[in-house]
């Protein structure tokens, strides 16, 4: 079977699903195993830059809770699918627990029913001081070699248009990497917004935010640059052995960024800016958020502008919000 023995996957999880297909288990299984277990890792690398054994050994029962949280609120995932998800996982250890691995200990892998989401507190947010030293940061030549500052000039304006778009507009990370450039409008300073995970919607920027992006797009070097309303990547991967951005060439356009690629990006800017551990993408719009609500928009309004599918979403946004007002002087 095509799927095992991917020189892209760990050894371990190789294994593991090798031993399924011993056992005569349809490939359709399998797959779904592969797909659910391909998606975990994309995670662990994210958030660990690591998917060896060692570090999957390690994670705790509040890892996984982090990852059922993830899924929530970025996959908008079921009950149902992470039901199933929370059972791949077990089996995981399962097999290298009968496989005699006595330093395997299977922490706590089930999903509380109903998806409960767990309460918001100061750490999942971004403070204003926090977003301004690093925009700052990202400009600043402070801790870069001299290789990196080569190609410095070309990301600037890119990485800068990438905090604004999860600061500011609230976008999620999948939002962010998703547009095309036919989303973004510049001349009336609007973004459609595509999703798979929150609803589809038109947001408007701020003309000091929309200069931010045109000009990134204006500092692509124009034989790699998006063509204005295409369905070209908004957001471009960067090629540091070459020192500009990629292209690929079977499709005679420019190579989108990734989701791990962003939050690499901002884990080494966060890391250079000396701010704490932890900081993501979800940190970013989770205070865009915020904002709208201690601005006083109304709960439609916010439920439309962030793309929430349901107001019960919005929730324990509002609830947080209240607590900070009853703790103010």
């Amino acid at each position: 079977m095509a799927i095992l023995n991917n020189q892209s996957l760990p050894s371990y999880i190789n294994q593991f699903l090798l031993s399924y297909k011993e056992k005569g288990r349809q490939s359709s299984t399998i797959k779904r195993y592969l797909y659910d277990l391909d998606e975990f890792l994309q995670w662990m690398r994210a958030n660990y830059n690591n998917v060896s054994f060692e570090q999957w050994q390690s994670l705790s029962a509040k890892d996984f809770a982090s990852y059922y949280t993830f899924l929530i609120e970025q996959r908008d995932y079921s009950e149902r699918t992470m039901k199933r998800i929370a059972t791949v996982l077990k089996q995981l250890y399962r097999y290298y627990e009968q496989q005699g691995y006595n330093n395997i200990v299977s922490p706590n892998l089930t999903v509380e029913a109903n998806k409960k989401a767990v309460p918001l507190s100061s750490e999942d947010f971004i403070s204003e001081d926090e977003r301004e030293h690093f925009l700052k940061i990202i400009s600043s030549r402070e801790g870069l070699s001299e290789n990196q500052l080569k190609s410095r000039h070309l990301l600037n304006d890119r990485n800068k248009s990438i905090i604004l778009m999860l600061c500011d507009e609230g976008l999620t990370l999948n939002e962010l990497v998703s547009l095309t450039m036919k989303d973004i409008h510049f001349e009336n300073n609007q973004i459609d917004v595509p999703s798979v995970t929150s609803m589809a919607r038109t947001i408007r920027i701020s003309h000091e935010n929309k200069q931010q992006y045109f000009a990134y797009f204006k500092s692509i070097p124009a034989p790699v640059r998006p063509q204005y309303h295409s369905d070209d990547p908004f957001f471009l991967a960067f090629d540091f052995q070459r020192n500009t951005y990629r292209w690929m060439y079977d499709l005679d356009a420019p190579k989108r960024m990734t989701d791990i690629a962003v939050q690499k990006m901002i884990r080494t800017e966060g890391k250079r800016a000396n701010l704490r551990k932890g900081l993501s993408a979800q940190h970013m719009r989770n205070s865009a958020i915020l904002r709208a609500i201690e601005a006083g928009e109304t709960h439609e309004e916010i439920q439309r502008k962030f793309g929430f599918k349901a107001a019960i979403s919005l929730k324990r946004y509002l609830t947080f919000a209240e607590s900070l007002k009853k703790s103010s002087p």
